[in-house]
């Protein structure tokens, strides 16, 4: 169980997240401390915004003839269903133009602020200053722009903005008088009780005002879009909630809002019954007219013709004669009606425009229920034009329902006309059978009589319109609105911003940038500190590990300066695992190189020649690199004469040498440094002169230039027996290691081993090892464990 555990959770998985932290952990915390700084700030600049909420009763009634209220006629059905009338009021309470009616009652243009070191608190008004704008005068590029308000002296201020360009414009005034200067129009003023008050003024002149000014269209889309309306389940409530940063102006605009749309829900019964007066009204004055002009023409026959009274079987036919001509004139009324209804009906506009008052005077239940049915949908179409486009689905589909209802209407118009004509027809035959009846009297009589009829008709004709008349004037005054409001705007708290949130959110934004920079550095400027993340990266063996020297400066030969110190131990790890590697008889030449510069190449080469020939082996050290030369500079040695001497044929090994700190370490520095250096390492003479030091010599170690800057060392490696590439841990990268072993593949050379300089070692380390160095464990292998990655082989104190 223990050794699963350990396949699934091991070291190796768990030290790029402890490598990470360690290395950019700090940067996340950093980060992430900086974010709730600026998230403070940010917070503190915010302004608390505020709701308040209103409530709406729907009652979903009145057709056409309750709009109208007259006859008695009882409300026609409701269009459309429950929920799409819920929502078409809703959408209505969000148009532009209802709130654009609730802007214009509250005519409230400015937006007031005081202004502080950070941040610009919104007042509902200035107790020192009284500022009126006429907004519609203002010029388009003022209007929301911050207008800063300075009190210079008890008669004068100071107007300051900025332009688009930057810029900063200010404009000196005097109190009371009209400034139109850059597009402004507007009057500022000191309060009353301030100009009796110096002290008042002085103070005021250290405040700092400003205002922003907005037209009606600004304010109808900024209120647009600081309100909801939403309906609650179940019920016909409609719930309006407003936000703003001044809770007294949302409860303002909310109650405003609430009156208007009231007032627009009683708006279309109220139009429909004036029209019906004032047609009532015309038809009064048009038979009011005919009926003096026959009262004076039949009183004028009388006195001149003496006309006896009728018998009383003649004033029985005149009485009868009198109502059937009132039942036609009434029959001729609702005929005309029916035409203006039809010609309505036929109309391009019929679906915007007010169905003609005459139909009222027809007296059909079936009629005024299908005329209601098509007003409510001509509303509900009315209402979706607040909303959406002409043409569109839904008002496609509302005048597709009205084609049909019109198409119904037009049927019934036709029989109902056929209907009152064959009515009508009725009575003329009636009328004029009591007019032959009639007929025994005097023509002039007759005509008389005639005349005293159509007086009688008119006269009825004249009180049944008195009757209509009064009935609308009575159903206007009963006219309610199809909407109550039940909970007037009421304070609902602070709503926003979530300044918590934001600092949250402001931390959490540091963090992740701080982990996405660390995620970079890893992934691609992460050095490699350790040889088992090297060994985790590498292809090649990585045979040992060398510790951080921090005395190189004063004696780069770290296994001369302390022969018990982590470098030494190291270096002794180095030269057991060398001694595997070089198993093959006859195998002794060591390459030494590194991909960058600065990697520690000659220091690794200088040490590991003293380490072994600490331990007796004779070795001869050759400074190979002939562009910068460093191997007499750690051994203290002149470099007058060296391996350029020998190859180009003017020195010989004896001549050259010099011995080392050990009595079997020879070294053979660069000598002068050639102007062709490169060319000098293609030498015949270099493969001779390397076959004469392995001769001659256990080890022969070859220091060369960098691989990265030079071929050299490539070259070289085709006449080694193993090649140590050293590795700094400030400059090893996952990238730098593969560039090294592509270019070795290219070059077909796999004998080549790493060896990782530079470990800094842990503290817990490096009290272990000063234990260990204190009790002589690093003659058991102990200073070279895997903490440090210096080795894992056993090996002697020597």
């Amino acid at each position: 169980m223990n050794n699963s555990r350990q396949d699934i959770i091991s070291a190796k998985d768990i030290r790029p997240y402890v490598k990470l932290l360690g290395k950019s952990g700090w940067l996340m915390i950093l980060l992430a401390i900086i974010g709730y700084g600026i998230g403070r700030i940010v917070t503190h600049r915010q302004v608390d915004k505020y709701n308040a909420t209103a409530e709406i009763l729907l009652t979903h009634g009145g057709g056409i003839n309750d709009l109208q209220g007259m006859g008695n006629v009882r409300a026609t059905s409701m269009w459309g269903n429950y929920l799409d009338e819920t929502r078409n009021q809703i959408r209505i309470l969000n148009s532009y133009d209802l709130i654009g009616r609730s802007i214009d009652k509250i005519n409230d243009p400015l937006d007031l602020f005081l202004v502080g070191r950070l941040k610009e608190l919104p007042v509902e008004g200035f107790s020192v200053l009284n500022i009126t704008v006429q907004e519609e005068a203002f010029s388009s590029n003022m209007l929301g722009r911050s207008l800063n308000i300075f009190i210079q002296s008890p008669t004068t201020y100071k107007i300051s903005f900025e332009t688009n360009e930057g810029g900063v414009v200010e404009v000196d005034a005097q109190f009371g008088d009209l400034v139109t200067a850059h597009g402004l129009n507007m009057l500022v003023n000191l309060s009353p009780e301030i100009k009796r008050n110096p002290a008042r003024i002085e103070a005021a002149k250290a405040q700092h005002f400003r205002i922003r000014v907005y037209n009606r269209n600004n304010r109808i889309y900024q209120y647009r879009s600081q309100l909801t309306a939403g309906n609650i389940e179940m019920t016909s409530i409609v719930t309006l909630t407003c936000s703003d940063v001044l809770p007294t102006r949302a409860k303002r605009f909310l109650d405003t809002l609430a009156a208007t749309y009231i007032d627009y829900t009683a708006e279309a019964r109220h139009a429909s019954n004036l029209q019906a007066e004032k047609y009532i009204d015309n038809q009064l004055v048009e038979i009011e007219s005919m009926t003096d002009s026959l009262a004076q023409l039949v009183d004028f026959y009388k006195d001149q013709k003496h006309i006896i009274d009728l018998s009383k079987e003649q004033a029985q036919y005149f009485s009868m004669l009198v109502d059937l001509e009132q039942q036609r004139r009434e029959l001729d009324l609702q005929i005309e009606s029916l035409n203006s209804l039809n010609s309505y009906l036929l109309s391009s506009s019929s679906n915007t425009a007010l169905p003609p008052t005459s139909f009222l005077f027809v007296e059909d239940k079936l009629m005024l229920d299908q005329m209601g049915e098509l007003f409510a949908l001509q509303a509900r179409r009315s209402s979706l034009l607040l909303d959406v486009k002409e043409g569109s689905s839904v008002i496609r589909r509302v005048d597709s329902t009205m084609s049909q209802i019109r198409t119904g209407i037009k049927q019934y118009l036709s029989d109902f006309r056929s209907a009152l004509n064959g009515r009508r027809n009725d009575l003329t035959v009636e009328i004029r059978l009591l007019e032959v009846r009639l007929a025994s009297l005097p023509q002039t009589q007759r005509d008389i009589l005639a005349m005293e009829r159509k007086l009688a008709v008119n006269e009825k004709l004249s009180l049944f319109l008195l009757e209509q008349k009064a009935t609308t004037i009575i159903a206007r005054a009963n006219i309610t609105p199809e909407a109550s409001l039940i909970e007037r705007a009421r304070y609902g708290g602070l709503v926003g911003p979530n300044k918590e949130k934001t600092i949250l959110t402001y931390i959490l934004a540091g963090f992740v940038l701080g982990l996405i920079l660390a995620l970079i550095r890893l992934f691609f400027f992460a050095r490699i500190e350790s040889t088992g993340e090297l060994r985790e990266i590498a292809n090649f063996p990585v045979i040992g590990g060398i510790p951080f020297h921090k005395g190189i400066k004063e004696d780069p030969l770290a296994v001369r300066a302390d022969n018990r110190s982590a470098v030494t131990e190291a270096f002794r790890a180095l030269r057991t695992n060398l001694q595997y590697l070089l198993a093959k008889e006859g195998a002794n030449v060591i390459l030494v190189s590194s991909l960058h510069p600065s990697e520690g190449k000659s220091f690794v080469s200088s040490n590991l020649a003293s380490i072994l020939a600490k331990a007796g082996k004779k070795v001869a050290m050759i400074d190979l690199d002939l562009h910068k030369p460093r191997v007499h500079l750690y051994f203290g040695i002149k470099n007058k004469a060296g391996t350029s001497n020998l190859l180009v044929g003017k020195a010989t090994i004896s001549d050259v040498k010099n011995t080392g700190p050990y009595p079997s370490l020879d070294i053979i520095s660069a000598g002068p440094i050639p102007p062709n250096a490169s060319d000098l390492i293609l030498s015949e003479r270099l493969k001779p002169l390397i076959a004469e030091l392995k001769k001659e010599y256990d080890y022969v170690i070859l220091d060369t230039p960098p691989i990265l800057l030079i071929s050299d060392a490539l070259v070289l490696m085709q006449h080694v027996d193993t090649a140590l590439l050293v590795t700094n841990t400030s400059q090893s990268s996952r990238r730098g290691i593969k560039h090294l072993e592509e270019l070795l593949e290219q070059n077909n050379l796999n004998h080549a081993s790493f060896v990782l300089n530079g470990i800094k070692a842990r503290r817990f380390m490096k009290y272990y090892s000063k234990y260990a160095a204190r009790y002589g464990y690093y003659s058991y292998g102990l200073g070279y464990s895997e903490g440090y990655g210096y080795g894992e082989t056993y090996v002697d104190n020597v």
